[in-house]
């Protein structure tokens, strides 16, 4: 959990203990649903999290808005952003005429055909975000309380289903989460994916890995990543070919070898056999 400049940026596992915390004094009954379109995928590429949302800022200041549009924004790796010049007490700039009583998530991205596939981890956070406020201000999951920008006119009327030509936006996304901008589709795979959130969250299942236990399971894959290559590793010596240095030994005692591999150690206490057998002495340096 960090804080900096106007936005508190959270892991997904934080989220909801976050949330618990605040105390929300303005009625909320929607949640809407963004795309962000610009930036997308590509011009988040090594960008820092808080120079992309300050971005964000500054074209908001310039459309004449107070802060921030958004209340909330979600990442591709899954992190989400709480914007302090528009917390969950202040009424949000994302739907035109449609705002009061709302909420607005912009998710990163740009989820129409042929733009962004969007990512495990944004896709996790996304309905878990979606699941946490839902119990919190205890709002129906379904499509008349959770709402697409494009179901809406650009006067923000409402439509209730995406109507090319009559719709303001796409938003969020032709293809978003993989069914597109509808109410049919959100019925079949957005909704869907919440209520089943909500109710692991509600059967009290384990809760997502906070940032220091994923930190130790990181640190302890990648310590049984070395070992699997120390044992490739150790594999591979046993059944190597006579090095250059063990030569004279091996054609010395070939007659007596089944082959020309062995391990390191094997090749190594050949060498000494050989040289003492022999009588060479090695010269210390």
């Amino acid at each position: 959990m960090i804080t900096k400049g106007n936005f508190l940026l959270l892991d997904s596992s934080e989220f909801n203990g976050w949330l618990q915390q605040q105390k929300i004094t303005r009625t909320i009954s929607k949640l809407q649903v963004h795309h962000t379109w610009l930036p997308n995928y590509s011009t988040r590429r090594n960008q820092d999290h808080f120079r992309c949302l300050e971005g964000i800022r500054t074209t908001h200041l310039a459309n004449g808005w107070s802060g921030t549009g958004q209340n909330v924004t979600v990442f591709e790796d899954g992190k989400i952003a709480i914007s302090l010049d528009r917390d969950l007490n202040k009424t949000p700039a994302g739907i035109k005429g449609e705002n009061t009583g709302a909420l607005c998530v912009e998710i990163i991205g740009n989820f129409d055909v042929g733009g962004d596939a969007m990512t495990d981890e944004q896709r996790q956070a996304v309905l878990h975000l979606y699941a946490c406020l839902a119990i919190k201000l205890n709002i129906p999951v379904d499509t008349n309380h959770i709402v697409y920008h494009a179901w809406y006119t650009s006067a923000g009327d409402w439509l209730g289903d995406y109507i090319q030509g009559r719709s303001s936006k796409t938003c969020p996304g032709t293809n978003f989460f993989g069914h597109g901008n509808t109410r049919l589709a959100a019925s079949r795979g957005f909704i869907p994916g919440i209520q089943a959130e909500v109710q692991r969250i509600k059967n009290g299942d384990e809760e997502p890995m906070t940032a220091a236990e994923k930190k130790r399971m990181d640190d302890l894959q990648a310590t049984v990543d070395a070992q699997s290559k120390w044992i490739e590793s150790e594999k591979a010596k046993a059944n190597m070919e006579c090095p250059s240095w063990a030569k004279t030994a091996y054609e010395y005692y070939k007659p007596f070898i089944a082959d020309s591999k062995g391990s390191y150690d094997f090749w190594r206490q050949l060498v000494i056999n050989y040289r003492k057998e022999n009588g060479i002495q090695v010269q210390k340096v």
